[in-house]
């Protein structure tokens, strides 16, 4: 299944003080992680203003990477 990225930058938005930004790929993580799950690094940015506009931008683009929740049928 995959997950719907505009439901997920919609709960982002909600609340973007209780995420980040990893400073090497740009994802948004959870603020309590403490590497990001993507490419495991450990540098972040904190800014919930910056959070937000992220997680609107990847809300609003088609998905295009392969991540490990995808499947082979």
């Amino acid at each position: 299944m995959q997950p719907d990225f505009k439901e997920i930058a919609t709960t982002v938005a909600n609340d973007p003080a209780s995420y980040k930004l990893c400073a090497v790929c740009g994802a948004v993580v959870d603020r309590d992680a403490a590497t990001c799950p993507d490419c495991t690094a450990y540098r972040f940015d904190t800014d919930p203003e910056h959070v937000l506009n992220r997680a609107l931008d990847l809300g609003s683009k088609p998905r295009s990477s392969v991540t490990h929740l995808d499947t082979v049928e």
